[in-house]
C-alpha cells in the first residue's frame, strides 16, 4: 500500500450506504439552503448490497414492536413517511395490508399484537374470522386473523438506487470500495482513515484520510466494529435470513400473510409476501453464523437443510403448495442485538458518543420501513450543529 492520501474535510461523514445511510444522506441533501459537504463511505462496490436490498420489501405497520420503544415509534412514523416518499420518487408499491393468522394455540399472541397496535398508534386493524378471511385470502388455513391495513410492499433495491441518484445529484460524495480502518478525534471533529480497495490485482490499495465535523455510524452488521473504535461496546450477532420463491402459483396469496410471532430471537416468523412482480417470497428463517461476511458457498451448504422448514412453515399457513413449488431465492444477513435462544426484544440503538458521533446499532427489521424516520430523527439530533 501507498502512504496516506490526505483527502478533504466534510461537514458530515456517513459510514455505510445501506438504506438507512442512504436516507440520512438524502435527508441532509434536501435540507433547505443546504451547503453541507457530505461524504458517504461504504466498503462495497455499490450501495445497498446486503440486507437493505435482500429483504421482503415489506412496509411494516409497527404492530410487532414493543410499545414505548424507538423501534415502535420510528416504524409507525416511517410507514407514513414511506408512502409519501415512494410517490415523490416514483417508486412502485402496493398498499395491500397484512393478515396475521392465528392457530388454536396462538390467540394470546394475536391479542398481544392487537394491544401493541393500539398502543403504538398503528391505525386501522380488524379481527377477521373464517368467512372474511376466505374472501381476501382463499387458501389461508386459519379461522382467525388480524388485518393491518397500513402494511404494504415495494421494491427496496429500486428505492435505494433512487436515493443514491438523488443524493449524488445533490452533491453528496460517495466513496465506495472503501473500508474504515481507524477513527480518531481531532480538534474540530474526527479523522477517518480508510483503505480504498483496487479491483486490479496489479495495483495497490490506497490509504486515504478524511476529516469530518460530524460522523454517523450506519454500518449495519459492522456498526459495532465502528463503535468499538470510539470505545463504545456493543455486540452484533449476524443472522442469515433466507427466502424461497413460489413462482408458478401466484394465486396462493394476494397480500402479506404472517404467522403470530414468538417474540424472541426468531423474529416475526416465516411469512408469505406477494411481491410486485407477482411471485411469492417465503421467509425468512434465522440462522446465526460466526462470520459477518459469510460467503455464498457457505450459505448454499445450508440450503438443503432448510427447504423442509420453509415448506412446513408455509404449509401451516396456506394450502395448495407442494415442496417442489419452492425454489431457493436469496438471503440477507441481519444485524441483531439478540443472540441465538434469546427471549429479549432489543430496541434500536441510536446513541451519540462521543460528541457529534452518532451510532446506529442493531437496525434490523423493521429497519427498512423505519429508515426515513430514523434519518429524520438523526438529522434532528445534529441540526443545531450543522
Amino acid at each position: 500500500m501507498t502512504g496516506y492520501d490526505d483527502g478533504h474535510r466534510y461537514d458530515v461523514a456517513v459510514i455505510g450506504s445501506g438504506i438507512v445511510g442512504l436516507f440520512i444522506s438524502y435527508t441532509l441533501a434536501k435540507m433547505e439552503g443546504n451547503r453541507l459537504k457530505i461524504l458517504c463511505i461504504d466498503k462495497e462496490c455499490s450501495v445497498a448490497l446486503h440486507a437493505s436490498s435482500r429483504n421482503s420489501g415489506v412496509i411494516h405497520s409497527g404492530i410487532h414492536a414493543k410499545p414505548g420503544t424507538l423501534k415502535a415509534r420510528l416504524c409507525v412514523n416511517g410507514n407514513r413517511m414511506m408512502y409519501t416518499i415512494l410517490d415523490r420518487l416514483s417508486i412502485p408499491y402496493r398498499r395491500c395490508g397484512m393478515l396475521i393468522v392465528c392457530t388454536d394455540d396462538s390467540m394470546g399472541a394475536l391479542e398481544e399484537l392487537q394491544r401493541r397496535g393500539y398502543a403504538n398508534g398503528v391505525g386501522a386493524m380488524r379481527l377477521l374470522h373464517s368467512d372474511e378471511i376466505r374472501r381476501i385470502e382463499r387458501y389461508v388455513k386459519a379461522d382467525t386473523g388480524l388485518l393491518v391495513e397500513s402494511a404494504g410492499v415495494t421494491d427496496p433495491k429500486a428505492l435505494a438506487y433512487r436515493l443514491y441518484e438523488y443524493s449524488r445529484a445533490s452533491g453528496v460524495e460517495f466513496m465506495l470500495k472503501s473500508t474504515v480502518v481507524d477513527i480518531g478525534e481531532v480538534v474540530d471533529g474526527y479523522r477517518i482513515e480508510i483503505v480504498e480497495r483496487d479491483t486490479d490485482p496489479m495495483e495497490h490499495d490506497v490509504k486515504r484520510r478524511v476529516t469530518a465535523g460530524i460522523v454517523i455510524n450506519s454500518a449495519g452488521i459492522h456498526a459495532d466494529d465502528i463503535a468499538k473504535m470510539l470505545g463504545l461496546k456493543y455486540t452484533i450477532y449476524p443472522c442469515i435470513g433466507e427466502y424461497y420463491i413460489i413462482r408458478n402459483k401466484p394465486y396462493i396469496v394476494n397480500s402479506l400473510v404472517y404467522p403470530t410471532p414468538t417474540f424472541d430471537y426468531r423474529g416475526i416468523g416465516v411469512h408469505l409476501t406477494k411481491r410486485l412482480d407477482g411471485t411469492i417470497a417465503v421467509g425468512p428463517n434465522a440462522i446465526y453464523i460466526d462470520e459477518k461476511d459469510e460467503d455464498g458457498d457457505k450459505v448454499k451448504g445450508k440450503v438443503n437443510k432448510s427447504i423442509d422448514e420453509f415448506y412446513n412453515k408455509a404449509s401451516e399457513i396456506v394450502e395448495g403448495i407442494n415442496r417442489e413449488d419452492l425454489e431457493y431465492g436469496y438471503y440477507g444477513i441481519r444485524a441483531r442485538l439478540a443472540g441465538y435462544g434469546s427471549r429479549d426484544e432489543p430496541d434500536f440503538v441510536i446513541e451519540e458518543y462521543p460528541t457529534k458521533f452518532i451510532h446506529l446499532i442493531g437496525i434490523e427489521s423493521p429497519g427498512f420501513t423505519a429508515s426515513p424516520a430514523i434519518a429524520e430523527y438523526v438529522v434532528n439530533m445534529i441540526r443545531d450543529r450543522l
